[in-house]
Parts: C-alpha cells; sequence; structure tokens
C-alpha cells in the first residue's frame, strides 16, 4: 500500500513547506484542486524542485473540455491526474488517448457516481488502469460509508483502487488490513498535524507492516 500526500491547502508557501518536510516520507505528492487553481500548474514545477524523485498526482477533476485540459497536463508531466468517473465515454476515450501518448496514467474519481460498481466495469472496458473511491469528508460524510463499494469495485475489474477521504492513523491499520488499498491518500492528517514529518513517518510505518 502506497501512502498518498495530499496538498489540499490554500497557501503556496505552506503547501512547499510541507513536500519539504513530508515529502521524502510518502509515496506520492499530490496537487489538490483548489492548491491548482490558486497556484496555476507552475506548482508541479516548484514540487519537483524539492522532491524530484516523488510521482506526482494532479487532481485536475477533468470533466468539460476534455482535450483542452488533458493536453494541460501534458505541459507539468505528471505522473497521474484524475478526471471525474461521471464524464462522457467520449470525454473519458480521449483524455486517455493523449494520456498514453504522454506516459501518464489517469485515475479515475468514483465520487458521486450513482452505480460506482457498474461505472467502474465501463472504464475498465473504456481503458481505464486506475480508479478512487473518494468521498469528500469535509462534507461530513462517513469515510466507512464511503469505502464500503470498494471490494465489489476491485473483485470485478481487478484495477488498482486509491482510497481518499478522512484517512486518519487510527482508521488507517483497519483499511489496510480490510481492504489494503493500492494508495491510501491522506490529507489533514499530515496536513494539521502537529509535525507533518512524524505524521507522514507514522503513515508510511503503517503502510509497510508485513510489506518487503
Amino acid at each position: 500500500m502506497k501512502i498518498q500526500l495530499a496538498l489540499d491547502l490554500l497557501d503556496r508557501d505552506q503547501a512547499l513547506d510541507v513536500v519539504r518536510a513530508a515529502g521524502p516520507y510518502v509515496d506520492i505528492i499530490e496537487v489538490g484542486t483548489s492548491l491548482l487553481k490558486l497556484c496555476g500548474i507552475q506548482i508541479a514545477t516548484d514540487i519537483r524542485a524539492i522532491c524530484p524523485d516523488k510521482p506526482l498526482f494532479i487532481d485536475m477533476k477533468i470533466i468539460d473540455g476534455p482535450m483542452r485540459e488533458a493536453t494541460l497536463m501534458v505541459r507539468c508531466k505528471p505522473e497521474s491526474y484524475s478526471m471525474l468517473a461521471v464524464s462522457s465515454d467520449t470525454a473519458v476515450k480521449k483524455v486517455l488517448a493523449i494520456a498514453k501518448e504522454n506516459n501518464a496514467e489517469v485515475v479515475f474519481d468514483l465520487q458521486s457516481v450513482p452505480n460506482p460498481v457498474q461505472r467502474a466495469k465501463e472504464l475498465k472496458a473504456l481503458g481505464a488502469t486506475h480508479l478512487c473511491v473518494h468521498k469528500n469528508s469535509d462534507c461530513g460524510d462517513n469515510p466507512e460509508e464511503a469505502f464500503r463499494e470498494y471490494l465489489d469495485i476491485r473483485e470485478e475489474t481487478g484495477l488498482p483502487v486509491s482510497l481518499a477521504g478522512g484517512i486518519s492513523l487510527n482508521t488507517l491499520p483497519v483499511i489496510k488490513k480490510q481492504l489494503n488499498p493500492s494508495v491510501a491518500i491522506v490529507g489533514g492528517a499530515i496536513l494539521n498535524a502537529a509535525d507533518c514529518r512524524e505524521a507522514a513517518i507514522a503513515f508510511q510505518r503503517i503502510a509497510r507492516i508485513n510489506e518487503i
């Protein structure tokens, strides 16, 4: 299981300070949607300057203007970026084609999809290689409810699946034992910690239990 640090912040300097402190101790660094809107794609270059060896995920949440948005991702060359699973099949195919040409992976965010298992199967048929079960904890949703469909999605598709939404040091051991996702996406539990470096190390320690 990999740990992805979600920089869901509205302060560029704070975000880069977190990257300096915690970036070396996570597997993937995510540019959150709000941070991307604030800073533009230049933030990707800033993060790479600090942690050049860490894969970068940009939470684009593409749905409108798919070719334009995917072409923008070509300019900052992230290893992966997100597209909303509710996007049309035509848009999905266009974005996947551009990503493939540029050695990037598209992660399909299943948030708010009425039938996530069915949509996950459809996305796989269209060429998707990675999915994300995502519940916005800011909306007061129960993370446990958000992850209920995870096992069905993984069983039906066989694809790697990321989990996002309110994951903490208390819930991660249970998530790892019961679900063992490919990627656990952690935001506030690291960003709001008294020491984000130590928090990142603690998350990574749990993720690495029983792994070589």
